[in-house]
């Protein structure tokens, strides 16, 4: 039996690590790429977010422009042909010098007329740069301002090219300079070259390794930044893919392979500019490599440990029976005077040899805990009722309330974050399952404003709540699921002006009633008061209705199946959800106890 037991355990833990280790190796490149190229993507998606902030200092600078009034205004004369732009020659040094940050490096600073005609310029290495890039002694790329120039596309130019001379790339943007009225008449432009250095000190930040190269292109254009070595295969890589992305040809186009390495990209849509990352295969392998190893290592040690354990194991379990068959068999021979020796090994026997009346103590000990587990199992399915209100109107709003901030600047933000913080407070708050008919009242208040700042306030909220009920007792988050039912699948699709929703709550006799009516677009109350008195916890927790079934489902749970939730609805003239419990408030509830 011992050698059984033992050859079990063993392979049981071998077959298992051999399973283990070949599906690990099925799909363990596949992880690996998944993973890296989601890294890399990742890295490159928070670059994105640095080089828009940097274009946009950028931008904001430029602008600047539009505050010299004498310059524009000269700008508006002389295109229409009867003005002089001579006194402006060292306008491009004043702007170069006073409005640029300095950390961003700004090379040259060129000033057009709307026909190429150069007004001032401002260069930091006169040597380096030519006073009129049309000019230049070198390839500057300059076809490209043209185009855009004299071309429809109104958004800022990102371009670059390489100078000879300072032998590094240059980062070039050009700003149409245009009238703010109707026809938008351009009346010049302006040219900022930079240090393309800038844009590569960020991408440097998001580089994952050294063996992974990085760059900006322009859609159309050649590349203005880059980072890593490109060399060999590398080298080949980033000529082909630049190359198709220089030609302009349709993204489908770009294959997530070459010559061993993943292709990686991201666009700049505000700037049509292109994130690309090559990274090699080669590095994915050596980390299979890696792990495979390191698995197998892993192996060998389970497989040692195993073995010690199971021949522990084995004898630990085999011993005691051993003894006992040899002992059975003994007093079967005759020897009815033998009796098991438990030393050492027998305090199961020993439970097993219990006296009777200790065994009756613990059948009443396992019913008690029976009954106790029973009530801890019903507040734990209560839980997990009360758990599940569907808190996605909370999302939505946080979704509104980014959208009006960032397009409005509206103080309605600060309205609504009060309102979302109490609502958070009262939803997380579990301390007590019990709340009263005041504070629902209050929640569901913060939640309508909520919905009335999304929808428009369409809504007319009408309240008729007795002062004898405010402190009544009843679930947490009661009333507004059933508000919100309303409001979403009642009023929300209902043309007419005069939409209404009113909450009232008032005591009969022993019991408390809040009743939410609407004359929205009614539903089938039949079939919805048949659902709410079966009360199936399977339709319940199955996610459909569940605003209406849950709530139902905590009352009859709290209070007993003849309070809950009746319907009456009448189909496009409206629907009245009246709620039933029991009126009681905390000292009434503590002398019935």
């Amino acid at each position: 039996m011992r050698s059984a037991i033992f050859a079990l355990c063993i392979g049981s833990v071998v077959v298992s690590l051999f399973l283990q280790t070949a599906l690990f190796q099925a799909s363990l490149r596949r992880q690996i790429r998944t993973e890296s190229i989601a890294e890399n993507t990742s890295s490159l998606e928070r670059m994105k977010s640095d080089i828009n902030s940097f274009f946009h200092d950028l931008t904001s600078e430029m602008l600047t422009t539009y505050t010299e009034s004498d310059l524009i205004g000269d700008l508006r004369l002389h295109s229409q042909g009867d003005g002089l732009l001579k006194k402006y020659y060292w306008r491009a040094w004043y702007l170069g010098r006073k409005r640029y940050a300095r950390k961003n490096r700004l090379l040259a600073l060129y000033l057009y007329d709307n026909y190429d005609r150069i007004i001032s310029s401002y260069r930091y290495n006169c040597q380096s740069f030519p006073r009129d890039m049309y000019s230049s002694a070198y390839k500057a790329n300059t076809q490209k301002v043209l185009d855009y120039v004299h071309g429809e596309d109104s958004q800022l130019l990102v371009s670059g090219y390489y100078n000879p001379l300072e032998k590094k790339d240059i980062l070039r943007l050009v700003l149409r300079l245009h009238n703010y009225d109707a026809d938008r008449r351009q009346l010049g432009y302006l040219v900022c070259e930079y240090d393309s250095q800038v844009l590569a000190e960020i991408m440097k930040k998001y580089i994952s390794s050294d063996n992974v190269f990085l760059w900006l292109q322009p859609v159309d254009d050649r590349s203005i930044a880059h980072i890593g070595t490109a060399e060999g295969s590398f080298s080949t890589a980033y000529r082909q893919i630049s190359k198709i992305v220089q030609n302009y040809y349709p993204y489908n186009t770009l294959e997530e392979e070459y010559d061993g390495y993943y292709l990686i990209h991201v666009s700049l849509e505000n700037y049509h500019l292109e994130a690309f990352a090559i990274v090699p295969q080669s590095l994915l392998t050596a980390a299979q490599q890696s792990q495979t190893r390191t698995l197998l290592i892993l192996a060998l040690v389970m497989i040692l440990i195993a073995s010690v354990l199971a021949f522990l194991l084995s004898r630990w379990i085999s011993r005691p029976i051993e003894d006992m068959k040899d002992t059975i068999l003994r007093i079967r021979s005759g020897e009815s005077h033998l009796r098991i020796n438990p030393d050492g090994w027998a305090e199961e026997l020993t439970v097993l040899g219990s006296q009777f009346n200790e065994m009756l103590d613990r059948i009443q000990q396992m019913m008690t805990e029976e009954y106790e587990y029973k009530l801890l199992a019903e507040r734990t399915e209560y839980k997990m009722l009360q758990a599940q209100i569907n808190p996605h109107f909370l999302y939505n709003t946080l979704n509104t309330m980014s959208a009006i901030a960032n397009v409005q600047n509206c103080p309605l933000v600060s309205g609504m974050c009060i309102c979302l913080s109490a609502i958070f407070r009262y939803c997380l708050d579990m301390t007590d399952e019990l709340s009263t008919v005041q504070k629902e009242i209050e929640h569901t208040r913060n939640y309508l404003y909520v919905m009335d700042v999304r929808n428009g306030g369409s809504i007319r909220y009408e309240y008729e709540i007795a002062d004898e009920v405010l402190d009544c007792r009843l679930p947490r988050i009661t009333l507004q699921p059933i508000v919100e039912n309303a409001v979403t699948h009642g009023l929300r699709n209902v043309r007419r002006k005069d939409k209404y929703l009113r909450i009232r709550a008032f005591r009969d006799d022993k019991e408390l009633l809040l009743i939410v009516e609407d004359n929205g677009i009614g539903m089938d109350a039949r079939h919805m008061n048949r659902e709410l008195e079966e009360n199936d916890p399977k339709r319940v927790e199955s996610g459909i209705s569940i605003g209406i079934l849950n709530v139902n489902a905590r009352l009859k749970k709290v209070f007993g199946k003849e309070y809950g939730i009746t319907i009456e609805s009448v189909s496009g003239e409206g629907t009245s959800v009246k709620i039933c419990v029991p009126a009681q408030t905390d000292t009434e509830r503590k002398d019935d106890e």
